[in-house]
């Protein structure tokens, strides 16, 4: 990547997490309201699907600003030693059809564990996992990533910070996972990565 200036604050950096967590999901061949339709249609209930940093959680965040009601999280990544106890104790006492549940990464659930979750969910009004394969809940939407994303999104927030052929090695190098190229991109533009 060419010498671009060292953010002196990190505040300045555009590939803080702030900034990078007001980007707008990008879809790739729907919308909104074929979402929020779909989910409609499955009795309230989806899984949006897709690989590490993909944009699943982004996109579950924005789809809770969609939805009519508060949301309870649940929140689980690779850090919980347990997580159906993680996500027990994150519901409340009493679980009806005016609550939304969303449950951020649900593929940390064993099968035994998730049946015992969704028994226990039954009486909510929506439920919206992620989740890196399907089958959990209907899918909603299937979360891919390609270097023309990375470059967009990095257009965005850097318009003259890195050559395009500097992008698409990093998605490579990355695996195609976004997170992990934002997080790369942040320690280069501070001067570490160089």
């Amino acid at each position: 990547m060419r010498q671009t200036p060292i953010a002196s604050r990190p505040a300045d950096n555009p590939f803080a997490s702030r900034k990078i967590d007001g980007l707008d999901f990008r879809f790739n061949g729907t919308d909104w309201d074929e979402i929020l339709g779909h989910l409609a249609f499955e009795g309230d209930r989806g899984a949006i699907v897709g690989p590490h940093g993909s944009g699943k959680t982004t996109l579950l965040e924005q789809l809770a600003g969609r939805l009519a009601s508060e949301a309870v999280w649940i929140r689980l990544n690779t850090n919980f030693s347990r997580p159906f106890i993680t996500a027990i104790k994150s519901l409340p006492n009493e679980i009806g059809s005016d609550d939304t549940i969303l449950n951020a990464g649900a593929e940390q659930l064993g099968p035994w564990s998730w049946q015992r979750l969704h028994r226990r969910l039954k009486k909510a009004g929506t439920i919206v996992i992620t989740s890196h394969k399907p089958g959990r809940l209907p899918t909603l939407h299937q979360c891919t990533t390609d270097p023309r994303l990375l470059m967009d999104l990095v257009e965005e927030l850097a318009p003259e910070a890195i050559a395009t052929s500097d992008l698409e090695a990093l998605f490579q190098r990355h695996g195609g996972n976004i997170r992990l190229c934002f997080r790369e991109l942040y320690d280069w533009y501070a001067g570490r990565g160089r």
